[in-house]
């Protein structure tokens, strides 16, 4: 489970892929100058432990998140497990 230590919600839960139309997924990489402004610590690929959903980040930072705050990361493209609102972010609605 990857819960947002916000708001508890799970940003990456496993059985979306095993129920049909489940949009829920919420993992993505935002570039760290996004991260540190939202008050988190430096991200490691090695040692991930703190996530954030789309919206409890946008509380951080008291903006909506726009297509600039997201790295070239594959796992930033739009596609059929991520939330509406995590895709509507990636593609700037």
């Amino acid at each position: 489970m990857c819960l947002c230590i916000d708001c508890g919600i799970d940003t990456a839960p496993k059985d979306d892929r095993r129920r049909r139309g489940a949009r829920t997924s919420e993992w993505y990489m935002v570039h760290d100058r996004v991260w540190a402004a939202a008050g988190m610590p430096p991200m490691s690929m090695f040692e991930t432990k703190d996530f954030l959903c789309i919206g409890c980040l946008e509380a951080r930072l008291g903006r909506r998140l726009n297509p600039d705050d997201f790295t070239d990361a594959s796992i930033n493209q739009p596609d059929r497990w991520s939330s509406p609102r995590l895709n509507a972010r990636l593609v700037g609605q």
